[in-house]
């Protein structure tokens, strides 16, 4: 069934990394930045995928276009500094077309591993908004998120941010083995846990 869809992904890049005390994307991660390795993991399962950049933008712009060329398209949230996330997943739907679900991907996620795209994707139909991967009883990143979810997104005005829209729709739980999928990069001691 899954072979009838067609995936986007949004990655929010914007932030400023302030409880890492430095700029998270561009970390060392393996041989390449913790950025780079978290796109080319979903980038083999996806028809697009917009990063949403903003602080130290003209540097991760050169990196990443460096890096995946036309395989990537790049936004600017302008209001980074004072806006939450919300505000760059809006910013980078609109630069979305033609797709059936997209998987929303924070930038500080290198931990991925294909076969948590491909559980997700393989639970993809019509009957829930969100696919949420769980570990050890935990939602993880990245959810994949039906189309018919990005009008709410796009003019949504209340409190609690993109949390408070998804957690008002139709979920559905995928179990993986993955704990990767919990392993975002917010402090020094969240990075000096993923290094070999």
């Amino acid at each position: 069934m899954a072979d009838q869809y067609r995936f986007g992904a949004v990655i929010p890049a914007a932030g400023l990394s302030s409880r890492m005390g430095a700029f998270k994307p561009l970390l060392p991660c393996g041989s390449s930045t913790v950025i780079e390795t978290t796109i080319g993991s979903v980038l083999p399962y996806v028809s697009t995928a917009v990063a949403v950049i903003g602080h130290q933008g003209e540097k991760l712009r050169s990196v990443l276009t460096s890096s995946f060329n036309d395989k990537l398209t790049i936004v600017t949230n302008p209001d980074y500094a004072s806006t939450d996330m919300l505000r760059s997943v809006q910013l980078g739907l609109r630069a979305i077309e033609g797709c059936d679900a997209f998987f929303l991907l924070p930038a500080d996620m290198p931990l991925i591993k294909p076969r948590v795209y491909e559980a997700l994707i393989a639970a993809f139909d019509d009957s829930a908004d969100v696919i949420y991967p769980v570990f050890d009883g935990r939602r993880g990143h990245p959810p994949l998120i039906s189309y018919s979810v990005v009008p709410a997104i796009m003019e949504y005005r209340g409190d609690g941010g993109l949390r408070a829209i998804l957690n008002s729709r139709v979920t559905k739980e995928v179990k993986i083995s993955e704990s990767g999928i919990l392993t975002d990069l917010d402090t020094p001691q969240d990075y000096e846990a993923i290094k070999p």
